[in-house]
């Protein structure tokens, strides 16, 4: 047999079925917040009869459930234990979602049931009491008569805080009076009184309360069972609700001859619950307009909520799909799901603040339905893991077909654009070839070359700011993709008679990126450097670990050493066709704004304390160092 830890002031042993040790330590804990001494709790799940009967405890022990080892079998085996030591309380922990199996519980004879373990100390007193006034009553003479002194009170018996626990003695003829009331603690109103003993129900309480009261008095002799409701009752001209539970008590002629109560106010907890849905309701409502669904995920049990407009806007009836995260899944398109996973890991293991992904879920009519989900973590486990998670799903399909049509624009545009300046490049290098050595057609010749190029330039800026938002990262060597970057700038590097530098804390360095996409950021980046250094000049590209805000993050900025940005370049940078380059698309920054929030990190510009400008990119670092395929670290 062994015991969990306790506290050396123990008053108490609890016996536990099924309850888990880290419950068993909270129920200890809610003790001693309840200035209480904490029990010795030691788990029987897996004791035997011969245990069982070899175990001596003290008057002030009890018994603690789980409902989920509740079996026939343990339910016997109580019901043996208990009939040797017949002073023992036994109280059952219920789910907090399931409160109709408390009735049956107190149907098969045990004392109190609770939902968490902060309720136990309450009701282990309660469950004391009924206990208590069980063993008085069986020691009355039976010739006592009603106007005989016993000694069945529950004045004094425990503090009692939150019930008025009260015995109503039921005569042979099946006449009620009031034998004790014990009110809680700085009771507010009148609804039991002390001074209602010795008196009959209709003599002490409102027509409705009595009435309403006897009633069930009535149906629990009738039944011969315990019974728990709610009901309103008349207190101080207010109305109040009320959670009862009776319990019949039988004499040793197996006669019911008293009823044994416990009533709580729990009219702030049904204001509260019917807040709680008026708010509920008026965010449906408020959301019943636009096209968002919430959900709710609690990572423990691995339910998903979600709510009626989601299901809505797939076509489903509330609750058609499985509660779980997996079956969300499974809804959505094969070339969004490994982006939307990484991304939702992302934010898991802290490498992210939030969870946003755009991605296509299929309908129940078998089209697809972009949306736009956004979430982050509400609660933790007190390992500091992730417990519980919510978001939105918002409907962007109109959105995204706008882009589409955009975007099939766009391409039209370019290719109807980019074959005539094709047509212009070829008949441009048959001109220079003829005419280039002349010097009156040579200004001509390069005006018309500049202006080829940038029509070439904005045809392929175009085409890249209207690429569709897929992303599909693979680990990517990023020292490899800076470098490709730079070689691609050699001309221009060369042109202005500059330098670029790269220094990176990890050469090694391994991220999840699109390669192709991130090639294109950094060239974006260089070449507006390059265009704004001074002759001579150099270009820093520099890549470093900082853990800011509880995340990690690897940081790029490049930098250069010209006048840097004006206000009102600092203020529109990322703004599309904004540029102060003569000759410029102003889409490089828009592209890389958006090629880099794809990835998950941000991007921002400022002037370097020293001079020039600086773009600064901040992408999420793994939780694990990634490595390529078949490599080996040295």
């Amino acid at each position: 047999m062994e015991s969990e830890s306790h506290s050396p002031s123990s008053a108490f042993h609890l016996l536990a079925v099924g309850v888990q040790p880290a419950t068993l330590v909270k129920v200890e804990q809610a003790f001693l917040k309840a200035g209480e001494p904490g029990p010795l709790c030691i788990d029987i799940t897996s004791w035997s009869e011969a245990d069982m009967d070899a175990f001596v405890f003290s008057p002030l022990d009890a018994l603690l459930l789980s409902s989920s080892r509740a079996t026939p079998d343990w339910i016997s085996r109580i019901r043996t234990f208990r009939a040797h030591h017949p002073g023992l309380p036994v109280l059952v922990r219920i789910p907090d979602h399931h409160p109709e199996q408390g009735e049956t519980y107190l149907r098969e004879g045990f004392q109190e049931i609770c939902t968490s373990p902060s309720q136990v100390p309450a009701a282990l007193r309660r469950a004391r009491a009924r206990l208590a006034a069980a063993r008085v009553q069986a020691s009355t003479p039976a010739g006592a008569t009603k106007g005989e002194e016993t000694p069945y009170r529950f004045d004094g018996l425990f503090q009692n805080l939150y019930d008025w626990i009260y015995v109503v003695g039921i005569t042979e003829q099946g006449e009620m009076t009031f034998e004790t009331v014990n009110p809680p603690l700085n009771a507010a109103g009148s609804f039991l009184n002390p001074d209602f003993e010795g008196r009959s129900p209709e003599s002490c309480l409102s027509l409705g309360s009595a009435d309403q009261l006897i009633a069930h008095f009535r149906r629990v002799v009738q039944e011969g069972s315990p019974l728990q409701f709610e009901e309103e009752h008349l207190v101080g001209g207010q109305v109040r609700t009320f959670q009862t539970i009776l319990t019949p008590v039988r004499n040793k002629w197996g006669r019911i001859h008293r009823i044994a109560g416990i009533s709580r106010d729990i009219t702030a907890l049904k204001v509260a619950q019917a807040e709680l849905r008026a708010s509920e309701e008026r965010l449906n409502h408020a959301l019943e307009g636009t096209q968002q669904g919430l959900w709710d995920w609690d990572l423990e049990s691995g339910s998903m909520y979600r709510s009626p407009r989601w299901f809505e806007m797939l076509g489903y009836e509330p609750g058609a799909i499985e509660p779980t995260l997996q079956a969300g899944f499974d809804l959505i398109h094969p070339e969004d799901r490994l982006q939307t996973e990484a991304a939702l890991n992302a934010h898991l293991e802290g490498r992210l603040p939030g969870l946003q992904a755009e991605y296509r879920l299929r309908t129940r009519s078998g089209d697809w339905l972009w949306v736009f989900d956004a979430g982050k973590v509400v609660a933790w486990r007190g390992d500091g893991h992730p417990a519980r998670m919510a978001g939105m799903c918002t409907d962007i399909s109109e959105r995204r077909r706008a882009e589409e049509s955009l975007r099939a624009l766009v391409g039209g545009v370019v290719h109807e654009i980019r074959n005539p300046v094709y047509g212009i490049s070829i008949n441009l290098d048959a001109l220079e070839a003829t005419f280039g050595d002349e010097a009156r057609y040579r200004p001509f010749l390069g005006a018309l070359r500049e202006s080829a190029e940038r029509i070439q330039g904005l045809m392929n800026d175009l085409r890249d700011y209207g690429e569709p938002r897929t992303l599909n990262p693979e680990p990517c060597r990023v020292r490899n993709l800076l470098e490709d970057a730079v070689r691609s700038c050699d001309a221009l590097s060369s042109s202005r008679r500059c330098k670029v530098r790269l220094a990176l804390d990890d050469e090694a360095l391994v991220l999840p990126l699109n390669a192709r996409r991130m090639h294109q950021v950094f060239r974006n980046l260089l070449e507006n450097a390059l265009h704004h250094s001074p002759a001579g000049g150099t270009v820093s590209v520099r890549g470093r670990y900082l853990r800011d805000e509880g995340h990690d993050w690897w940081v790029f900025s490049v930098e250069d050493e010209g006048a840097g940005f004006e206000p009102e370049s600092l203020a529109r940078a990322f703004e599309p066709f904004f540029t102060r380059r003569k000759g410029g698309t102003g889409l490089g920054l828009s592209i890389v704004k958006r090629v880099v929030e794809e990835h998950g990190g941000s991007v921002s510009v400022e002037n370097a304390p020293p001079g020039g400008a600086r773009v600064t990119l901040r992408l999420p670092a793994p939780r694990r160092r990634m490595e390529l395929i078949g490599e080996t670290r040295a």
